[in-house]
């Protein structure tokens, strides 16, 4: 395998309620994460708002830290002529072993004026009360830094960032647990608007999987992969 590559999986570790566990990792930057994610909806005055439920845990294996983090609530807008999508809510990042820890506000948009996708970011360094960095601007576009010392500085222009297309192989090229091989029968009968036949897929689907062996197992708050790319460098160490 490629050593530069990232590596991904994802699976559903239960279906009621339906929460999806995912891994990831980078042999060469030796960087694992791991994460569990279920949602809960609601309607709102004029908006739909999705609750993201769950934690992801980043390891950073030659440093022996682990960041753990949460992730932010999606808001969809109803009505108007230019619905939109947006992030909102709060999220923590925190690691015991260095003492880093940062808290992330994602903004939604007033009714009313102001602007959509803003972020604004205070950063805590060991030992620090104050906050020795604070971040601002939006989150799909520039965000600035101010730091304790008085510097200012752009902190990220997302609109630099290079964009990667998405490649996908062909699904007879596929693997019998990929995504697309795994949904293609829910998929089909979607695009020929054959409702029935893919809610019947998708049930055969969703039984299948309830009956097949996980790929994650349950560690305290956390579900973790079971072939962690910290087991792969110990045996590689003997």
């Amino acid at each position: 395998p490629n050593t530069n590559s990232v590596t991904f999986v994802a699976e559903q570790i239960s279906h009621y309620p339906p929460i999806s566990a995912f891994y990831a990792e980078c042999f060469n930057t030796k960087i694992q994460s791991n994460a569990h994610i279920w949602t809960k909806s609601k309607f709102l005055r004029m908006s739909i708002g999705v609750h993201n439920i769950g934690q992801g845990c980043v390891s950073c294996l030659e440093h022996d830290e682990c960041y753990i983090l949460t992730f932010p609530n999606v808001y969809s807008a109803l009505g108007g002529t230019m619905p939109w999508v947006e992030l909102g809510g709060e999220c923590n990042i925190s690691c015991s072993k260095s003492a880093y820890s940062a808290n992330i506000i994602f903004h939604t948009k007033p009714f009313y004026g102001g602007k959509k996708h803003k972020i604004t970011t205070e950063i805590f360094f060991p030992n620090d009360k104050k906050s020795s960095c604070s971040i601002e601007g939006e989150w799909n576009g520039v965000m600035y830094a101010k730091y304790s010392t008085g510097e200012n500085a752009v902190f990220i222009d997302t609109k630099k960032s290079r964009i990667i297309k998405r490649k996908v192989r062909k699904l007879e090229d596929q693997k019998e647990y990929e995504s697309h091989c795994l949904w293609k029968d829910v998929i089909l009968n979607l695009k020929i608007r054959d409702i029935d036949a893919a809610s019947e897929a998708k049930h055969r689907l969703e039984e299948r999987q309830r009956a097949e062996t996980r790929l994650f197992h349950e560690d305290g708050e956390f579900w973790v992969f079971d072939e962690l790319l910290l087991k792969c460098l110990g045996a590689a160490k003997h």
